[in-house]
């Protein structure tokens, strides 16, 4: 009887044993599984905030470059004409339609600078400036920037800087969306 019993305690404790070992083990497989989907869904969760970025990115640089070219074309041609005729209506007319083009830019740099690579951002901030100050220089002068002497020359050289700009504005975002630019 007393082996009976013993028998039946051995049994006992070998299946309590192997029900502990069976529930350590699905434990740990609970914990696993569910670290691993912590990590799935980390990874989802960046892989969907990249390709976000990217396409703000996209957007922004192509906006900024679609609004400096807009400008760059308005001052190589209607500005430069202003100043050679000299006519202060035609001016004035010029005069507004250079604040909404500035306008334009300035929103369109205000993207890149939120959405933008740093190398962009700056390239942008160059683009902006020196569109404005070409601008703003003719259009609107004053104590700190006179007009200049030779209008046409100096819208020509901004023009120009414009352009450069423009190109290294380019570079930077073509480096950022080929994944060249550090982030």
């Amino acid at each position: 009887m007393q082996a009976d019993i013993a028998t039946q305690l051995i049994t006992a404790s070998a299946t309590l044993g192997g029900v502990v070992m069976t529930l350590l083990a699905n434990a740990f497989l609970e914990r696993r599984r569910a670290r691993d989907g912590q990590r799935l869904e980390t990874h989802r969760v960046s892989s969907e905030h990249a390709k976000w970025l990217r396409e703000e990115r996209h957007r922004a640089y192509g906006g900024m470059a679609i609004a400096a070219e807009e400008v760059q074309q308005w001052m190589r041609s209607d500005l430069l004409e202003v100043a050679a005729t000299g006519d202060e209506t035609t001016r004035e007319q010029a005069a507004a339609r250079w604040k909404l083009l500035r306008t334009e830019l300035r929103k369109a740099y205000d993207q890149v600078a939120i959405f933008g690579a740093d190398e962009a951002r700056a390239e942008a901030l160059t683009l902006w400036r020196t569109a404005r100050n070409t601008g703003n220089d003719y259009l609107f002068p004053s104590t700190d920037h006179p007009a200049p002497e030779e209008p046409v020359r100096a819208i020509r050289e901004g023009v120009a800087r414009l352009g450069v700009a423009g190109e290294a504005f380019l570079d930077a975002c073509r480096k950022d969306l080929q994944g060249d630019a550090v982030r």
